[in-house]
């Protein structure tokens, strides 16, 4: 058992009730509809954020993929003029050669329109990619200054609740200094896990955590261990305190 006096159990008790009120606090400062609004709005910009990277990432590779198309049409169609050059310039006269060079030539043709086609389909990307950014840039720019505002008026709605929390925050600081050290270690633990509350009164046989009564005999045990130790109650395994 972990000694404590009947002062330092009072004052246990006393903590376990500003720790709740502090709890409380924090609860009402994280579900203020400000705070709600602002979320959501944060959530959206991440979202909006993550989408405008992605958007850009692809306008630059299509931007890429645009200028090597443009530059393999350009050397396509040079080496084409090239070819109609010699086919025209009167100096090839055989018909073997001709014939080749014409094959060529057809091949080039088809070439050049494959990569055109290919070419269009790349800027007709390029300029919905160019599009999206244009508007996830101005979507961007609107949350931004929208979470702004709801950061003001988030803090503007807490200013109150902060107010109390700070002079909570001192309370308990002040109560926590008036118990023993094992005791007030064995506290934090067991209010970690027992959803924030570690100390429960005794109103009559009645554990106020659990809402269970004692037994007899473990009401007689609970009233002879207060007297110099902590009691917990047999059901939770809270503090009994006896207030």
């Amino acid at each position: 058992m972990i000694p404590a006096t009947a002062a330092e159990q009072r004052r246990l008790f006393d903590l376990q009730q500003v720790d709740t009120a502090i709890r409380q606090l924090q609860h009402r400062r994280a579900n203020l509809p400000e705070q709600r609004a602002l979320d959501e709005h944060v959530d959206t910009l991440t979202r909006i954020g993550a989408e405008l990277i992605a958007a850009r990432d692809q306008l630059e590779r299509l931007t890429a993929q645009q200028r090597r198309h443009e530059n393999e049409v350009a050397t396509v169609d040079a080496r084409r003029k090239s070819e109609e050059g010699r086919m025209f310039s009167g100096l090839i006269r055989s018909e073997r050669e001709l014939d080749a060079l014409k094959g060529e030539l057809s091949s080039l043709r088809s070439r050049k329109n494959d990569l055109e086609d290919t070419l269009l389909e790349i800027m007709e990307q390029r300029e919905d990619t160019e599009s999206l950014v244009a508007t996830l840039t101005a979507r961007q720019h609107e949350l931004t200054g929208q979470v702004t505002e709801l950061t003001g008026a988030r803090d503007e709605a807490a200013t109150d609740i902060d107010a109390a929390l700070q002079d909570r925050r001192k309370e308990r600081e002040d109560v926590a200094a008036g118990v023993h050290e094992e005791a007030l270690s064995y506290y934090t633990d067991l209010r970690a896990r027992k959803d924030g509350v570690a100390v429960a009164q005794l109103q009559g046989r009645t554990c106020q955590g659990c809402r269970l009564e004692l037994t007899a005999i473990e009401l007689e045990d609970v009233r002879a261990a207060a007297d110099k130790a902590l009691a917990r109650c047999e059901q939770c395994g809270r503090i009994l305190v006896i207030v």
